[in-house]
């Protein structure tokens, strides 16, 4: 989930990327979050990789390699594969299992988007630990074209008209994605104007009678293995998601939640698939 709670500061981040000397082309990488990994794959790095989270595993190229544990690594493992760099994710990664690996002269780089901008960030800079930083520089154009004809096709289609729209990660209790987040930074680029207050927070805990007040056009959701059968009991007839006129409606999109609630490249996947279905439900 993209709200967990062992974040990494700013000042820690820096601390962490600079402990260890840089390696020039790093030979033995571990990577400790989807997200992070998403990155590394993505600039062709996958065969450097010899140890990921358990988050990851869903991910073709990590088929193969030791995984490291979920939230909290397995350090002893981690220590065990004798890494150059790892590669770990502010929201998504223990900060202690961090700082410990930093510690024994482990070089770590931190990945820490709160937008789709923010994750063009953390590609170059993972680039650059990486000794890809042309592969990065490619990398990013791509998915910055790709952002702006999605952003373009929207505009083109509603003008200034932005519906209103809900961002929820998890149905009970319900937790939403505030404006702040990279899914918030979604919404807006796809036309839509997020009923979530950018006082509530990031990643807030609603109540069912607070988001029927916001009444949104458009309710917008991942779907996962894990996430399945809560949002099915959840949205079933007599739930009390259905006073909600966007749910009984069927003004719901649902975008895979490996593109939606991660950082990392598929967040461009995502936009252009809500974009394009935004069309069947609010015409």
């Amino acid at each position: 989930m993209p709200f967990s709670t062992g974040l990494l500061g700013g000042l820690a981040c820096a601390l962490l990327a600079a402990t260890a000397p840089a390696v020039a082309s790093p030979q033995r990488i571990v990577v400790l979050a989807p997200s992070s990994a998403e990155i590394v794959y993505a600039l062709g790095a996958a065969k450097r990789v010899v140890g990921v989270s358990d988050f990851a595993a869903d991910l073709p190229e990590s088929s193969g390699k030791v995984k490291l544990g979920g939230f909290a690594p397995d350090l002893e493992r981690i220590v065990a594969l004798r890494p150059d760099l790892a590669v770990v994710s502010k929201d998504g990664t223990d900060r202690r299992a961090a700082e410990r690996l930093a510690s024994l002269g482990v070089r770590v780089v931190v990945t820490d988007a709160s937008s789709l901008a923010g994750v063009f960030e953390d590609i170059r800079r993972v680039g650059s630990a990486l000794g890809t930083t042309v592969e990065a520089a490619r990398l990013v154009a791509a998915l910055e074209a790709r952002a702006s004809a999605a952003q373009a096709r929207s505009t083109a289609r509603r003008g200034p008209h932005r519906p209103s729209a809900l961002a929820l990660i998890w149905p009970d209790p319900p937790v939403a994605a505030g404006p702040a987040t990279f899914v918030g930074d979604l919404l807006a680029r796809a036309g839509l104007s997020n009923v979530v207050p950018a006082s509530a927070g990031e990643w807030p805990r609603v109540s069912h009678e607070t988001l029927v007040a916001w009444n949104p056009r458009v309710v917008v959701r991942p779907e996962t293995a894990e996430n399945r059968a809560a949002f099915q009991a959840g949205f079933a007839p007599g739930g009390r998601w259905r006073l909600l006129p966007a749910v009984r409606e069927g003004r719901v999109v649902v975008l895979p939640g490996a593109w939606l609630e991660r950082p990392g490249p598929r967040l461009v996947d995502a936009l252009e698939a809500l974009v394009e279905k935004l069309r069947e439900v609010v015409p």
